[in-house]
């Protein structure tokens, strides 16, 4: 007969060890808790590999002006960066710099000297020339006595820079607002609410005889919020989640009938209210176009050169810049459009 020790233990009273395995189970925990964070890591890290490897194309976020010189604006949807400076990679290197209101040229003086603003997109702004290159700057150095304001924004189109020219007319008070259409691309820009990539931008639909403003307040797009987390943006990972997101939530892209007509006749109504008067240059001939223009009665000037870089938009040389100069200095003269005593049309 074996005796057994009898146990001291009170009733209800608790043993450490009493229940076998119990103190391994309670380690259990941390240690998959561990074992899964490193699953997910390495499951990121090799879902940024293979994005990287195989989607690059796909996610690649182009370095351009935009990304590097402009910040969202809710009502023009990207605006440039007041004082802000880089040097840009194009067909060439280029420098930029913007004034503290945002415009590339030098801070905006008071004078009594007649006015002319310029409006337009990258062929105004100046995109592959430095600033003393383009067609303005030497117009201006021809022409100490009138004051030229270059007010373009590189990939604007018409509907953004009329309401660029609302907010900055009585500031400037030009007697001639000359508007740069660029014939490559501003019809399309006018047909949308989303441009290079992922932009959101204001658009106009026109009902009838009358134009309406859309998309104002501008959705912030993939592209601001990969501009406005550089850090996060980094990762391939990260930068598929804001794609998916963005799709899911984001306004749709549109494509609307073209409302440039509309946009140009209220812009003319809208410059002569003011007292000053509408002219305009094209990048390239447009017959259907300029019939619309002869009809309405908005001088202009085709502006056609060869002289052009061959890659990365096609934008003027600074030889271009110098023809164009010389062809707007001669339509202004024969207009007689910065002469004292008033614009003629």
């Amino acid at each position: 007969m074996q005796l057994r020790p009898s146990s001291s233990r009170k009733p209800g009273a608790s043993s450490v060890g009493s229940a076998p395995g119990g103190g391994f189970r309670g380690r259990r925990l941390p240690l998959k808790l561990v074992l899964l964070a490193l699953s997910f890591a390495l499951a990121a890290g090799l879902g940024e590999i293979g994005l990287r490897l195989f989607f690059r194309d796909r996610f690649f976020v182009f370095e351009d002006e935009r990304k590097l010189l402009c910040q969202y604006d809710p009502q023009l949807g990207w605006f440039p960066i007041p004082n802000s400076r880089d040097r840009l990679q194009a067909s060439r290197v280029f420098s930029v710099v913007h004034n503290r209101e945002g415009f590339r040229g030098p801070e905006p003086t008071v004078s009594n000297k007649p006015a002319i603003v310029f409006l337009g997109d990258s062929f105004v702004w100046g995109y592959d020339v430095d600033a003393p290159e383009r067609f303005t700057d030497k117009l201006q150095a021809k022409h100490p006595e009138w004051t030229v304001y270059n007010l373009g924004v590189s990939g604007y189109g018409t509907d953004q820079e009329y309401l660029l020219l609302q907010k900055h007319f009585d500031i400037y008070k030009p007697k001639v607002v000359f508007l740069l259409f660029c014939v490559e691309n501003d019809h399309e820009d006018n047909c949308s609410n989303v441009r290079y990539g992922g932009y959101y931008k204001p658009y106009c639909m026109v009902e009838g005889k009358r134009m309406h403003l859309q998309g104002v307040p501008v959705p912030r797009g993939e592209r601001v919020w990969l501009v406005d987390h550089p850090r996060l943006a980094r990762s391939f990972i990260v930068r598929l989640l804001v794609r998916v997101y963005f799709q899911w939530k984001a306004p749709s892209v549109l494509s609307i009938p073209d409302p440039t007509g509309a946009i140009l006749w209220d812009l003319k109504n809208y410059v002569r209210s003011k007292g000053a008067v509408l002219v305009m240059g094209l990048t390239m001939s447009d017959p259907k176009l300029e019939e619309f223009l002869g009809q309405v009665k908005i001088p202009y000037v085709e502006l056609t050169t060869k002289l052009r870089y061959k890659s990365y938009g096609g934008h003027w040389t600074p030889e271009g810049h110098s023809y164009v100069c010389e062809k707007v200095e001669q339509f202004l003269a024969q207009g007689k459009f910065m002469a004292e005593g008033g614009a003629e049309e």
